[in-house]
């Protein structure tokens, strides 16, 4: 062989050679991979072991082992947290019993149940044996002085701990029935909002539309139990009636002849239905005649008053979704299903400290940030009227308001001592509904980053609600987020309680280029059923959704169907459980001579959704199990969910540049301004069940979670193998095998 052929043929067989070494290094390498999407984590670092002994262990094991090494950490540290905190609030609330402080051991307990290993152990524990017939004691006590706010405290913290106590349910049912009537009717300006344009008419209609549309057969006679019982808490609702400032509307409960007079009624009128065979939407109809007689002849409550709490307490007995959108709601009501409102665009909360309105941030494209207003800002007048003591319901009504109208708001800036007026021209205010990893600077807050790793290309995009805009956003989302380099997608819909069905099949068609995507039915509507047959543009994308149990509706239709359909990983924790449809109908009465409408409306459930796999995500009232199950289940913990939180919040938060700190300000001055804008205490307040200290010593818990989202981490790890290995995710059976949280 000549010397030139013999070259030739060395460097072909040394060729081939590399070829033959790097197929045998990927080998094992895709088998690690493979593992990892399993949840087989340990067998995965295997492999790399195996490599390294080998000396075939490439830069892309290499990579791979600083990923699960990374992860192993977060779970290390997530394992020895728990621990740490269940020891430390099970310290504590033996301390606290012992000193008898009742209710504030109960708080360390109920902390301690969320970090438990066994929960039902802890539950069934020594200190639970005499702390329980202590804390029930208590909230007895408090519901016998009709201090139903502190009794429902307690009935809460226990029905954490015991979970699956029906008694404890209904006494905390029983607590939040008159907690939530002491807490609507505080002044006459409460009621007549309440039952404003409220008529007979809504009550007839309502009951017709529930006997003729309700998704499953009505309980009339539980629903006639109900408004009774809701009525019976109106009349036992002492704070309603006693005291100089209770409403005047209530004046004839004071009467306490009058008062037992309805009462003996009421309880007459539950003997009866109790007696009753067939009850019919009519004979509740007919209840309520005979109640509003009575009342005429002894209390004198306002018959709208009668209307509302009679229709709410019968409602209540149905599914938690059906409700009646009261007039004095429904533009609260109309905001959050359209998307938009008219007002100064802010997001308002309760400062800590003051307890006065706080800027959380102003919103995209509004006056309030056009005009400067930063979050933080505490609103201390609106039109001249001091806004101490304002709840954010009231702020809201205040501040918004026709478009093209002006409001003044006053406010008070902490970080440099100022107080400042802003003029504002009321306008259109649309909701976004998008998120990403962080805001664009210099984008005054329209653009978002959305990659989460750049070099992996991976990207991050949080969708808060399905609004008539959010399919629009999450193709402008997607866009972008490919011009950033996209090449797998974590879609999050944690905390997503829903919205419209045909946005949660346009989101879903986005993936899905065929398929079922959902199938409803209920008692009388014909069963329907949404497909999707098209192109859709990112069919290929690798996607991972994020679900909690806050996710709901519309988000369970969209990580359900994807899931059912291989097309998605679903990650986090089972969902909410609202598999069913709602539909709104109008209560509103004829007018005559152009008099207005009645605003009032009546959201009923009246079908059940069924998603590809053949299941309802549906939740029935008693039930404990409903929604959607993740593939892989990573569970949070209070202090994690709370970081969660947190950071989202800060994420979405908008800033200027004028929000630098003042250092020249006055300290002094400013702690003393802070100080005098602190709303005042009555003087006839409850004392509260904790005190200044007992919630620092809540918070002294020195075992802090760290910055980090274990289930966004989770979802990042195995995106970032799947694209690594460019393999399909694993079936659903073999991913529901293993446990996420299992440490590598």
């Amino acid at each position: 062989m000549k010397p030139a052929c013999r070259q030739r043929w060395l460097s072909v067989c040394l060729l081939l050679a590399a070829v033959v070494a790097v197929a045998r290094a990927e080998q094992p390498l895709q088998t690690a991979y493979a593992a990892i999407l399993r949840g087989d984590y340990e067998a995965g670092r295997a492999v790399i072991a195996r490599l390294r002994e080998t000396g075939q262990a490439s830069e892309e094991a290499e990579r791979l082992d600083r990923w699960l090494e990374g992860y192993q950490r977060l779970v290390r540290t997530r394992e020895e947290l728990r621990a740490k905190t269940f020891d430390w609030n099970v310290e504590h609330a033996e301390q606290q019993l012992a000193a008898g402080r009742v209710y504030l051991a109960l708080s360390f307990a109920a902390e301690a149940a969320s970090y438990a290993e066994d929960r039902r152990a802890f539950a069934d524990s020594p200190l639970m044996q005499r702390l329980r017939p202590q804390a029930e004691a208590a909230a007895e006590k408090h519901a016998a002085a009709g201090e139903w706010v502190k009794a429902h405290s307690f009935y809460l913290l226990l029905e954490r701990i015991y979970e699956q106590d029906e008694q404890l349910r209904e006494k905390r049912e029983r607590a939040a029935r008159h907690a939530r009537l002491g807490i609507l009717y505080k002044t006459d300006e409460d009621v007549e909002r309440r039952i404003k344009d409220v008529s007979f008419d809504t009550l007839v209609e309502s009951l017709k539309l529930i006997d003729q549309k309700y998704y499953e057969e009505p309980d009339i006679k539980k629903m006639a139990r109900g408004a009774l019982d809701n009525l019976l808490a109106l009349c036992t609702t002492k704070q309603l009636y006693e005291g100089t400032e209770a409403a005047s509307q209530f004046d004839g409960l004071a009467d306490p002849a009058a008062r037992e007079h309805f009462i003996a009624a009421l309880q007459r009128a539950g003997q009866e239905v109790a007696a009753a065979g067939n009850y019919s939407y009519k004979d509740l109809i007919r209840l309520f005649n005979r109640i509003k007689e009575v009342n005429k002849q002894s209390v004198e409550l306002p018959p709208q008053l009668l209307i509302v709490e009679f229709l709410e307490g019968a409602l209540g007995e149905l599914d938690e979704f059906t409700s009646v959108i009261w007039p004095a709601d429904a533009d609260e009501f109309d905001k959050m299903m359209i998307g938009n409102f008219v007002g100064v665009g802010i997001q308002l909360g309760i400062d800590e400290a003051t307890e006065r309105l706080k800027v959380v941030t102003p919103l995209e494209d509004s006056p309030a940030l056009e005009a400067g207003i930063q979050a933080g800002d505490l609103i201390i007048g609106v039109d001249g009227e001091s806004t101490k003591g304002w709840s954010t319901d009231k702020a809201v009504r205040e501040i918004t308001g026709p478009a093209g109208t002006q409001v003044t708001l006053t406010i008070y800036r902490p970080r440099t001592g100022e107080k400042l007026d802003f003029p504002l021209t009321r306008r259109e205010i649309k909701l976004t509904t998008i998120r990403g990893v962080e805001r664009l600077p210099g984008s005054n807050g329209n653009g978002w980053n959305f990659m989460l790793d750049q070099q992996a290309g991976i990207a991050y995009i949080r969708l808060t609600n399905f609004n008539p805009d959010s399919t629009a956003e999450l193709h402008r989302a997607l866009s972008q987020a490919r011009r950033q380099g996209m090449r797998g997608l974590i879609l999050d819909l944690r905390h997503n309680p829903g919205g419209l069905l045909s946005v949660a099949i346009e989101a879903a068609s986005t993936f899905l280029e065929k398929g079922l995507i959902v199938r409803t039915e209920g008692r009388s509507e014909p069963p329907e059923t949404h497909s999707v047959s098209g192109k859709a543009e990112f069919a290929d994308l690798p996607l991972v959704i994020l679900v909690n149990e806050h996710s709901a509706s519309a988000s369970e239709i969209v990580a359900g169907a994807l899931r059912d359909h291989g097309r998605a990983l679903v990650l986090g924790e089972r969902t909410f459980g609202k598999g069913s449809v709602q539909r709104v109908y109008s209560l509103a009465r004829p007018t005559w001579f152009g008099s207005p409408r009645s605003k009032a409306r009546l959201k009923l459930t009246t079908a059940l959704y069924y998603l590809p796999g053949g299941e309802s995500p549906h939740r029935q009232t008693d039930e404990q199990e409903g929604g959607i199950e993740p593939l892989w289940e990573i569970a949070l913990t209070p202090k994690e969910f709370s970081k969660v939180l947190e950071h989202q919040a800060k994420t979405f938060v908008i800033h200027n540049e004028q929000e630098q700190e003042d250092k020249s300000a006055d300290q002094a001055k400013r702690a003393a301004d802070l100080e005098a804008l602190k709303s005042d205490e009555q003087e006839d307040a409850e004392q509260p069940l904790l005190s200044e200290e007992d919630i620092q010593l809540l918070r002294s818990d020195p075992f802090e979670a760290p910055d980090v989202d274990p289930q966004l981490e989770t979802a990042l790890l195995h995106l970032r193998v799947k694209l690594a290995a460019n393999m399909p995710w694993p079936r659903r059976e073999l991913a529901r095998t293993t446990s996420a949280d299992k440490t590598p």
